[in-house]
């Protein structure tokens, strides 16, 4: 069962869902972004085919509506458009900090869930932590389940959980993102070519996670099979402990919390 799905605004992340969608070839037709932009629209629009509108009405066809906008205009944007949506559409928002109650004000009796998707949807390999409020029944999560894990692993928490959902999945690529350019920097001053060197790096990564997630065994215990007596693995992770590796990394969770509110 094919459902469509409207997104208002076409900013980054909205770009990064939609690019994922429609490496699944039959999402194309099911697809339509709005906004107030008609020029920025057809930017957006560059490459991928699907239907763009400033016209909010269309919404109306729409079985998902994903507001996509800035977190400042989440509840104005919901206001705007509520006059076009159906009763039974499911609402959902990808900003961080507005909470569901809040939305429930300007969207009373409807579906609504918060989602906290990361980058790493545009290709199929990213994270959703999704909340829902009470209109949303155990189909409509299978609904949401079905067209997400296209793109990413999705789990369904507890609203209280998602303030802490952006230091997790929203804002981590970030840090490996910088981990894996140092790496990168280290191996291109040992004389590996720059591209080589952000390659290995990146799925060294790649495939530590993999190990993690099929395995499901602690990353301790994988990182005592690498580790050998006496050996250079376990003076490099002694550098990283005496340089405060685990504590810097804790830290800027913890900053990321602090900045979202709700």
């Amino acid at each position: 069962m094919s459902y469509r799905i409207g997104f208002i605004g076409a900013g980054k992340m909205v770009n990064h869902i939609v690019k994922g969608l429609l490496k699944s070839p039959e999402m194309k037709d099911d697809i339509i972004v709005t906004g107030r932009n008609q020029q920025k629209l057809d930017k957006f629009n560059e490459g991928k085919g699907i239907e763009v509108s400033t016209d909010y009405s269309l919404l109306s066809e729409c079985d998902i509506i994903v507001n996509g906008v800035s977190s400042d205009q989440t509840l104005h944007v919901f206001n705007e458009v509520r006059a076009y949506t159906r009763e039974d559409a499911i609402h959902i928002s990808i900003a961080a900090g507005v909470s569901i109650d809040e939305m429930e004000t300007i969207l009373p009796q409807h579906k609504i869930v918060r989602n906290m998707p990361n980058i790493a949807v545009s290709v199929q390999d990213g994270v959703m932590v999704m909340a829902a409020n009470a209109h949303i029944s155990d189909e409509d999560k299978g609904t949401l389940d079905e067209i997400f894990n296209r793109i990413a692993a999705v789990a369904w928490v507890e609203e209280p959980l998602m303030k802490y959902a952006p230091s997790l999945t929203g804002s981590s690529p970030t840090y490996t993102f910088l981990m894996i350019e140092a790496m990168a920097d280290k191996a291109v001053s040992a004389g590996f070519p720059r591209q080589q060197a952000y390659m290995l790096a990146a799925q060294a990564v790649v495939g530590a996670g993999k190990l993690v997630l099929e395995t499901e065994s602690h990353p301790a215990v994988l990182k005592d099979q690498i580790t050998t007596s006496g050996g250079s693995t376990i003076q490099g992770v002694m550098e990283l402990e005496n340089n405060g590796f685990r504590k810097s990394v804790i830290q800027a969770m913890e900053a990321i919390n602090n900045a979202n509110k709700k």
